[in-house]
């Protein structure tokens, strides 16, 4: 995979006399076959500094033999150290020669990662641009730095070159998945071959550069990226003159472009479903004090509602059995308000719906154990208070049945239940 963190593609900072423009031909052929790099020399204006690197990909062994000695010393297989580190006004527009494997997104990203300019334009050099396609882009790029900008076969005022009825059936299909599939609604172009961006759009996203479909990729994955949200689109309508063969529509550039759109597809998806983990994620440590307060209170209410539920049973059972002792209805009462507060405890307030046997009862012994030890820390601070500290007994109760409250709270959340004490 190709930039796969996009780490060969350095910032603006980082390259030492960089230039304005970099301008990326891809071709699969020895040289261009509309687009030369003598011809585009003369269509940028002169005070804007820039560089043309031509990335010849689909090379088989006798085009790569050709290929070097067309290029000279210029041709770079794969080594960054053979570009100019700086490129002055005597050496301006210096034209490199690399090799890329793979498609037409392969060889672009290459020479992004060759290309030292502040601005990005990949022109696919088999293709029939208009002469004036390079000086629009160019003068629109400068005028929006924080654009892309396509060259449009179907932006308003464009014509194109006459299509069978096939070609233009599958053409128009093509870009209706794009639409509705991808979400990429606002580009009547999101196939075409000629388009300019800034260098640090590419240092925040993740391109895999592969197939032929690099503009869609880059299309998609800005209009996912946050930080991309002040990027904006704009499309050059252009005129296509005369019918070309550089292109022909065969079952390989099918394939390759389902791929495309299929790996994207996934790629929206898996980034959707990551955010949504993240904002849960978020939401949650947002929302932590919100819910323990809330299992707090539900916790103290459970309480309360205990000591509604032993001096019930206990007055009932002393009053209602007359052979039944006080101190055992007191006793049963006690027992009872345990269990109930255990019982909703359990499935209001921790929302516990684990009723396997081993499981519940080592619950409630856990429960009633940690209540015990509860009763036992309030009556040791009612002591401590009257006694040492001389605090009234009615104070010193609140305080005690305050500090055991709590202590029970987070001791049976924590034992329990299982839970992690804050949240």
């Amino acid at each position: 995979m190709l930039n796969s963190d996009n780490k060969g593609i350095p910032d603006n900072n980082q390259i030492r006399g960089s230039c304005r423009v970099s301008v990326i031909l891809p071709t699969e052929n020895i040289t261009p076959v509309y687009h030369s790099p003598k011809q585009l020399k003369a269509f940028i204006p002169e005070e804007i500094s820039s560089e043309i690197i031509v990335v010849h990909y689909n090379q088989n062994e006798a085009k790569d033999s050709d290929l070097r000695l067309h290029a000279g010393p210029e041709f770079n297989k794969n080594k960054k150290t053979e570009i100019p580190e700086s490129i002055n006004e005597k050496d301006d527009q210096k034209v490199i020669h690399a090799k890329a494997q793979g498609e037409f997104a392969s060889a672009v990203m290459k020479g992004i990662e060759l290309s030292n300019g502040q601005f990005i334009l990949a022109m696919d050099a088999d293709f029939p641009y208009p002469e004036d396609v390079i000086r629009d882009l160019i003068k629109e790029l400068i005028n929006s730095p924080n654009s892309i900008i396509i060259a449009s076969r179907y932006a308003e005022g464009a014509s194109r070159q006459k299509l069978t009825f096939v070609r233009s059936t599958i053409s128009k299909g093509a870009r209706i998945i794009v639409r509705h599939g991808l979400k990429v609604k606002d580009v009547l172009d999101p196939l075409s071959g000629c388009f300019a961006l800034p260098r640090q759009l590419i240092k925040n996203i993740r391109i895999e550069g592969k197939g032929n479909e690099i503009l869609l990729e880059i299309l998609v994955k800005v209009n996912d990226n946050k930080k991309n949200n002040n990027i904006t689109i704009k499309e050059i309508p252009f005129q296509q003159k005369g019918i070309h063969d550089a292109k022909k529509l065969d079952f390989n550039r099918i394939l390759g472009y389902s791929k495309a759109v299929w790996g994207l597809y996934r790629y929206g998806r898996k980034s959707k479903q990551v955010q949504n983990d993240i904002d849960v994620v978020q939401e949650k440590k947002k929302h932590k004090s919100v819910l323990f307060l809330s299992k707090a209170g539900r916790f103290f209410t459970v309480g309360a509602s205990g000591l509604f539920v032993n001096y019930a049973v206990s007055y009932l059972l002393s009053n209602v059995v007359s052979n039944i002792w006080y101190i055992q209805a007191t006793l049963f009462g006690i027992i009872i308000s345990i269990t109930t507060n255990f019982l909703l405890n359990k499935v209001w307030t921790f929302e516990d719906r684990d009723f396997s046997v081993r499981h519940f009862f080592r619950q409630y012994l856990s429960f009633l154990a940690l209540c015990t030890l509860g009763a036992v820390i309030q009556l040791t601070q009612v002591f401590v208070f009257v006694e040492y500290s001389h605090i009234q007994y009615g104070l010193s109760l609140i305080m005690a049945v305050c500090v055991a409250s709590l202590g029970n709270f987070l001791l049976n959340k924590k034992i329990t239940f299982g839970e992690k004490i804050w949240e």
